[in-house]
């Protein structure tokens, strides 16, 4: 079994949109989808228990949260969590139709499957037009923005990276960047053979994924990208995104003192890319 965890704090409607492209797919393998509530007041638990008579999918499981931040609402997920594989998910992931599907079927014992992003700078405008709409509407409006017919679909740097290491365009430096806590799938024994996401990261942005890669790496794991898994962000502000991804950069540092880790300002920092990052890194 596939379990899908979807942490959420505070997002009901892009995660009313994940939940409705999540059920719109046609998964062969059995799998269950949790929702681990970390404390939201805007109306999330009603609209999970609208969506409850709605969705034609396995209805989604709620667990709470233990408001300790990002690690440790994954960790509780995974706790929660029947499936021999998980996949972790956010909240405001729109998946394509083959989503479900790719993640199940990489089942090897030591891979981690990443499903690619893209971003979507038009989201909040997106959502809004689309707050109250059906499910069977929404669905299919989530299917054109997938299919980039509803407006343009950048990658981050990361998933540049991430996609030229997969296809041989850059040479691998950073296997663990696959580790995207966004949209990643692993082994439930790989992922608590080597003590799941660090809580100590607390509720701070950015790390605690990569940060599980380098461990899950380092105890065998191999990536593979598969197209099918993809996923469109919804794009959203966070204004002081930059200042926690620095604290949190700073524990990743301090914990693994890798030359690719210490780089990372290359690529991630505002102004970064992959071509000064991957040049340092074979410095």
């Amino acid at each position: 079994m596939l379990s899908v965890v979807i942490p959420t704090r505070d997002k009901a409607a892009s995660l009313r949109a994940t939940l409705t492209a999540l059920a719109a797919q046609r998964c062969p393998l059995p799998y269950e989808v949790l929702v681990v509530d970390d404390g939201s007041a805007d109306g999330t638990r009603e609209t999970l228990r609208a969506l409850d008579g709605e969705l034609a999918a396995p209805r989604p499981r709620v667990v709470a949260g233990p408001a300790r931040g990002r690690a440790a609402v994954r960790n509780a997920g995974a706790r929660a969590a029947r499936g021999e594989r998980l996949l972790f998910l956010d909240d405001d992931i729109l998946t394509s139709a083959g989503h479900l599907a790719a993640h199940a079927e990489a089942g090897a014992r030591t891979v981690l499957a990443h499903g690619p992003l893209r971003e979507f700078p038009g989201a909040r405008r997106w959502l809004d037009r689309h707050r109250d709409a059906p499910v069977a509407e929404l669905a299919a409006a989530a299917a054109r923005v997938v299919a980039g017919t509803e407006g343009r679909l950048p990658r981050n740097t990361l998933e540049t990276l991430i996609c030229a290491m997969d296809a041989g365009q850059v040479p691998p430096v950073a296997p663990w960047a696959a580790c995207v806590g966004a949209n990643t799938s692993m082994p439930r024994a790989l992922f608590e053979r080597v003590g799941g996401f660090d809580e100590e990261f607390g509720r701070g942005w950015g790390c605690e994924d990569l940060e599980l890669g380098v461990r899950l790496f380092a105890a065998g794991a191999r990536a593979v990208v598969p197209a099918a898994a993809a996923g469109v962000h919804l794009t959203h502000a966070r204004p002081d995104r930059w200042d926690q991804h620095a604290a949190n950069m700073e524990r990743f540092r301090a914990l693994h003192d890798l030359p690719a880790v210490r780089l990372l300002p290359e690529l991630l920092g505002e102004g970064g890319g992959v071509r000064a990052y991957v040049a340092a890194c074979v410095q």
